[in-house]
């Protein structure tokens, strides 16, 4: 049968739902007064103590204590340890390390697993309990049956693919109570290691846990709280349930249901009035004369000068602006290839910008995770998020790199056996029976010693390799190409526009849960008052957009504005 992949329906047998789960197999307080508090998708204090409960977890060997099995998300709601998270992630009676928000770890032993049927995982049902002594920070339970569509609701979890141990707020509304499955459906976008993260109410109780994602973007099922309740007791014991329990607990009413009901359907935040916006930039490749195209944010510096900011790596040669009908020249007058910004200016006057001066030069901290944030994309176009995480330095991402070239180990050496004509090995004059003998001046005379040193390097790194070839002893740079690995088919890998190519190794950046095209980065980030926050960078992933704060940004203006005063 050919999946079908409506978003609105499951139009399969249940054993070939399409949608899918989010783990992956694999192994003080001060704020710039710029800065209305009001703009808070919900109030600091409820985010805090959400915060505080959200775990980050992963199978651990007993005797080792070393990680056997993906990262997950989980969530404590008691002060005695017991964690609520999802089935597909838990094993009955094996333990986990637990990560807190503040750094602590823990370990945790896996109870109760409901699964009814094996090939989905439904109902998607676990429980976990801390060990050791408590109090442990903790998260009230909610009434998932108190919930109607579109209300609010947040996320804190751990994506898979974003390097912290600190979990990722993303905010949306309630798009569904409960399906034909037992799903509630949210708009809090997800990925892998999102699986088991908590879903908040307006209250900052747990109303559900993050299960699966539809191929749709944006539509993300939840395992209803109720559910919990419901099945307590038994998912006390730490075994395998794989009927629904015929002795259920009973679920009382919430009694703070109508005070959620006026907290919760609260309007969404309304687009800032602004004549400011994002205009597109085009230019060419070196390399092959592609076209590149990408946005830019107009700036007007101190001595009145326009400036244009826009990502460096992808303004090639010979850019130009389109404003209007009209099509101007641009000159680069400074890169920054550190955080990846470039400088322009054209002879068009009176663009639409941004003035430097007005700007507040303070970055973004944790008190202000969850401000309502606009990227402003083109004149009657913005696309909505929250401030997911502050700012902070954000590492470099390694990708596997390769030789383009087989290999084998021949009398003692790693020798080349067959090279691709266009790879990285044939570009560096390498050919078909060099042995290699140190890497960068490490010895890595076996097939052991090479594949070791191979994992400290990624693609695009330079290598300085000796080799012998016949008799003689020679040397060569190699640069690694990327290893083509087959796309994971994933629903969180189907991104409109595709991930940005420099999308990591940013020393100041903030995270945000906007659906940024790649081509749209460039484009200004403001708050619901109109605020300047930063200039989008990259997307990183299916949840995750980089953006540049505005202290960054006013720093490489400065920098600007004493170029063009030379």
């Amino acid at each position: 049968m050919q999946p079908s992949y409506k978003t609105n329906q499951y139009s399969t047998p249940i054993a070939l739902m399409i949608i899918w789960f989010i783990l992956s197999i694999n192994v003080g307080r001060s704020v710039a007064q710029s800065q209305n508090r009001s703009s808070l998708y919900v109030s600091e204090s409820i985010i805090d103590k959400a915060r505080s409960a959200a775990i980050k977890m992963f199978g651990i060997d007993s005797i080792t204590k070393q990680q056997n099995s993906a990262p997950f998300s989980g969530v404590v709601v008691s002060e005695d340890g017991y964690i609520l998270t999802v089935a597909h992630a838990t094993k009955p009676g094996n333990f986990y390390r637990v990560i807190f928000p503040d750094g602590k770890q823990a370990f945790a032993k896996a109870l109760g697993r409901l699964v009814v049927d094996p090939q989905s995982n439904l109902p998607d049902i676990a429980m976990m309990k801390m060990q050791g002594q408590g109090p442990w920070p903790f998260a009230e339970m909610g009434w998932s049956s108190s919930l109607n569509k579109n209300q609010l609701c947040f996320g804190l979890s751990y994506p898979e693919t974003v390097p912290f141990n600190i979990p990722f707020f993303r905010a949306g509304r309630i798009l569904k109570e409960v399906d034909d499955y037992g799903f509630m459906w949210s708009s809090c976008i997800m990925e892998p290691g999102d699986s088991g993260g908590p879903l908040f109410d307006a209250m900052g109780r747990v109303i559900g846990l993050h299960s699966r994602i539809d191929v749709a973007e944006g539509i993300n099922f939840e395992v209803p709280i109720d559910s919990y309740r419901k099945y307590w007791s038994s998912l006390t014991n730490a075994v395998a349930i794989n009927t629904y329990p015929t002795s259920i607990d009973s679920i009382a009413e919430d009694p703070d249901k109508m005070k959620l009901l006026e907290l919760a359907v609260k309007e969404k935040a309304k687009q800032p009035k602004t004549a400011i916006q994002a205009i597109p930039i085009s230019s060419i490749t070196h390399e092959n004369g592609d076209t590149l195209r990408i946005l830019g944010t107009v700036f007007k510096l101190p001595s009145n000068r326009q400036v244009i900011l826009s990502k460096s790596s992808l303004v090639g040669e010979n850019p130009n602006l389109k404003f209007g009908n009209k099509t101007y020249p641009l000159t680069i007058l400074l890169r920054d290839e550190k955080n990846d910004l470039i400088a322009l200016t054209t002879n068009k006057k009176s663009l639409p910008s941004f003035t430097a001066s007005a700007i507040a030069d303070q970055a973004l901290t944790d008190t202000l995770v969850g401000v309502n944030l606009w990227s402003l994309i083109a004149k009657n176009e913005c696309k909505a998020g929250v401030l997911g995480m502050s700012t902070r330095v954000f590492p470099r991402i390694p990708v596997p790199g390769t030789f383009d070239a087989q290999m084998q180990e021949i009398n003692g050496l790693p020798t080349l056996t067959k090279v691709d004509s266009l790879g990285a090995a044939h570009r560096a004059g390498l050919q078909s029976g060099d042995g290699i003998i140190t890497i960068n001046g490490h010895d890595v005379g076996s097939a052991i010693k090479i594949n070791a040193a191979m994992q400290k390097f990624s693609a695009g790194d330079t290598l300085l390799i000796q080799y012998r070839r016949a008799t003689t002893n020679l040397q060569t740079k190699v640069v690694l190409s990327k290893w083509q690995m087959s796309k994971n088919p994933h629903p969180a890998n189907n991104i409109p526009g595709g991930t940005s190519i420099r999308k990591d190794n940013f020393p100041s950046v903030f995270l945000h849960d906007s659906r940024i095209h790649a081509s749209e980065c460039g484009s200004p980030v403001i708050d619901d008052k109109g605020n300047f926050i930063g200039i989008n960078i990259a997307r990183f992933s299916h949840t995750a957009c980089l953006a540049i704060p505005r202290n960054t940004v006013l720093e490489f203006l400065y920098k600007t504005q004493l170029t063009t005063e030379k």
